[in-house]
Parts: structure tokens; C-alpha cells; sequence
């Protein structure tokens, strides 16, 4: 099982979520949905071996909301070019 936290933006309300939490749960090879409309965010446990992050991201535009993909804690670091000062 894998666990990934992704984007669901443009959330209105809780009922929203729930929603957006039903649809994700329908999907083969979801195993536990969790929405939050406060922080724009799923945490969705999933078997890769059954379904993809780009079949759960575009249910998510399905059901009317847009998702930029996984989200990343704030503190990681983006990958870039390493200083030359050492």
C-alpha cells in the first residue's frame, strides 16, 4: 500500500469534501480516502499495483476540482543546482 497526499483545490465546504472523500473511495484499489476542504488536501491509501496517481488525480477533476498532483511538506528542499561554495 502506498500512501500519497495530493492537492484538491477549489473546495467550498465540508460537504464538498465528503463528496470528493465518496468518489475516491469508489475507485478499484483505493483502500481509505481522507479529504480535508480546510487544508485542500486527500490523503489517499492506495495499491499501486492496482491503481496510479494519475487515475486518482484525474477523478479528482472529474468530480469538479483541480489537483496540481502530490503535495510536498514545505520544508523539503526543491532539487536544483548545488552551490559551488563548499
Amino acid at each position: 500500500m502506498k500512501t500519497s497526499v495530493i492537492e484538491v483545490g477549489g473546495m467550498l465546504s465540508a460537504l464538498s469534501a465528503h463528496g470528493v472523500e465518496k468518489q475516491l473511495g469508489k475507485l478499484r484499489g483505493v483502500e481509505r480516502a481522507e479529504v480535508n476542504y480546510v487544508s485542500g488536501s486527500a490523503t489517499v491509501v492506495y495499491d499501486e499495483t492496482v491503481i496510479d496517481l494519475k487515475t486518482i488525480k484525474a477523478k479528482v477533476h472529474e468530480c469538479g476540482y483541480h489537483c496540481s498532483g502530490e503535495l510536498v511538506p514545505k520544508h523539503l528542499c526543491k532539487p536544483g543546482n548545488p552551490s559551488s561554495e563548499g
